[in-house]
C-alpha cells in the first residue's frame, strides 16, 4: 500500500518547539544526527507492507527515499495536507483500496512497527490506534504526555491511521473541527457528541464506545486498534520531548 507523510507543521512563535525549529517544520528537528522526518521515512521504506511514500508539506529533496513517489509543497493546515495526499494517491489509482497516513515526527517508529499495524489491520473504512499509559510509560518512563481515561484503561493516539482514499475525500468538513482539538481531550469529545463528552466526564465511557461514537461522528466504519508499541505515539510535540526522544534513539 501507499503511504501519505504529513510533514508540513510549522511551530509557531509561542509554541514550545519554535526555538529550535525558527519558522522550519518541526518534521526538520534533528534528533540524534538525524531529522525526525528522515527517520519516519527510513522505517517506511523498510516496511515490506508499504510500496510508494507521498510527502506533504515540503519542498522535493528535503527526506530521501527509493519509494517517495511525490512531494507536495506544505497547503496550510493538516487537514489540508492530508487532503492533498489524497489527492494524489486517488490520481495514481482511483481505485485504490487501502492507504496508510503517518506523521512525521515519530523518529522511534520501525519497519516492524508499521508492518504490525497493517496486519493486525481488517477491512474498516478507516483504522486508528491507541495506546495504553502504562505500555508507554513501561518503555519509555520520562516521555510526558497526557491521556485520555476510559473504563478500560487510559490511552494515548498512535500517529498512524489506514483508510480508505476514496472515502476520505468527502470528509474534509468533517475533519477539520477535530483536527483542530486533536489536542484537547474535553473539546474532542463535544465535537464527537454530548453523550460520549457525558460518559467521558462520568468515566463511564469505553475504548468502544468511543470508536463507536466517532464512526457515527464521522459516518464511517471505524476501527481502533489497541497498539503494544509505545513509539507509534512519541512524537516531537512539546520543547521537552526533544531531549527525551534524542536520549532514546541515542541508545538504538
Amino acid at each position: 500500500m501507499d503511504c501519505v507523510v504529513l510533514a508540513g507543521g510549522v511551530p509557531m512563535p509561542g509554541d514550545s518547539l519554535y526555538s529550535l525549529t525558527r519558522g522550519l517544520p518541526k518534521a526538520q528537528v534533528e534528533v540524534a544526527g538525524m531529522t525526525v522526518g528522515q527517520r519516519v521515512v527510513d522505517a517506511l521504506t523498510d516496511a515490506e507492507t508499504i510500496d510508494c511514500i507521498v510527502i506533504v508539506g515540503t519542498e522535493p529533496g528535503v527526506f530521501v527515499s527509493p519509494k517517495i513517489v511525490e512531494t507536495v509543497p506544505n497547503r496550510g493546515g493538516l487537514v489540508d495536507n492530508f487532503m492533498a495526499g489524497v489527492d494524489v494517491l486517488l490520481a495514481r489509482d482511483p481505485a485504490m483500496p487501502i492507504a496508510a497516513g503517518c506523521s512525521s515526527d515519530i523518529p522511534l517508529l520501525t519497519g516492524a512497527m508499521v508492518d504490525w499495524f497493517t496486519s493486525a489491520a481488517h477491512a474498516h473504512d478507516a483504522v486508528a490506534g491507541v495506546i495504553r499509559r502504562d505500555v508507554v510509560q513501561a518503555g519509555y518512563p520520562d516521555y510526558p504526555n497526557e491521556y485520555w481515561r476510559l473504563t478500560d484503561g487510559e490511552f494515548t493516539a498512535a500517529d498512524f491511521i489506514l483508510f480508505r482514499p476514496a472515502m476520505a475525500s468527502g470528509l474534509k468538513a468533517r475533519l477539520e473541527p477535530l483536527a483542530g482539538a486533536r489536542k484537547n481531550t474535553l473539546q474532542t469529545a463535544r465535537l464527537i457528541g454530548w453523550g460520549l463528552l457525558f460518559r467521558y466526564l462520568v468515566r463511564r465511557l469505553s475504548l468502544t464506545q468511543a470508536e463507536r461514537g466517532i464512526s457515527k461522528a464521522l459516518e464511517l466504519d471505524l476501527r481502533i486498534l489497541d497498539v503494544p508499541h509505545p513509539e507509534m505515539g512519541l512524537d516531537l510535540d512539546l520543547l521537552e520531548h526533544a531531549s527525551v526522544l534524542e536520549r532514546w534513539v541515542a541508545r538504538r
